[in-house]
């Protein structure tokens, strides 16, 4: 949960123009996990999470 609470904070500091860029040093995004099923040791794909509020609460529709 910190991995995820931590990327997701840091894209969206990013998208709002709050910071230029960043990096999270974290275990790997998703790593083992799916977007929605848990795998391995890993329960959330931090990435797919953070992907889908930014288009859901800033209506970001492109993301690389």
């Amino acid at each position: 949960r910190m991995a995820v609470g931590c990327l997701v904070e840091l894209a969206f500091k990013v998208a709002t123009g709050e910071i230029k860029n960043g990096f999270a040093v974290i275990r790997p995004p998703g790593h083992h996990a799916e977007e929605s099923t848990a795998m391995g040791f890993c329960f959330f794909n931090s990435v797919a999470i953070s992907a889908k509020l930014l288009q859901q609460k800033l209506s970001v529709g492109r993301i690389l």
